[in-house]
């Protein structure tokens, strides 16, 4: 497996929310790249977008049918995708509505998740 990491010095000191990048790369590892046949790739990036800090976790993994995604980000099954459920769920009640996860994907195509967080956040912990 290789993981590519790269963070703008303009997004170092953004805050995000407790368990929130956890979950996102457990989740490319099993769920991404276990199943898939040979090396697998990773890349965390998080850049500045004005007020917002964008953070995105790709991988290259096996993907997985967008209407499942959707059925499992509403609640409507029971399942190992959890994480991803959890931390859309916690951004979502931090920022608001507009600030869920927001997550391309496909059967045989990986998986990316991208997620926009206010890089100046009077009044909220993390």
């Amino acid at each position: 497996m290789q993981v590519s990491l790269r963070v703008a010095p303009e997004v170092l000191s953004t805050v995000i929310p407790f368990l929130s990048l956890q979950p996102l790369v457990e989740n490319a590892v099993r769920h991404g790249l276990e199943a898939k046949e040979g090396p697998g790739h990773i890349s965390i990036t998080a850049e500045d977008a004005g007020a917002f800090a964008e953070v995105t976790i790709e991988d290259d993994g096996v993907g997985m049918d967008p209407a499942q995604l959707q059925s499992m980000l509403a609640g409507h099954t029971d399942g190992e995708h959890v994480g991803l459920r959890n931390v859309d769920a916690r951004l979502r009640q931090v920022y608001g509505n507009d600030h869920g996860l927001v997550i391309e994907t496909a059967p045989g195509e990986g998986t990316l998740i991208t997620m926009r967080v206010p890089k100046s956040q009077p009044g909220h912990d993390a």
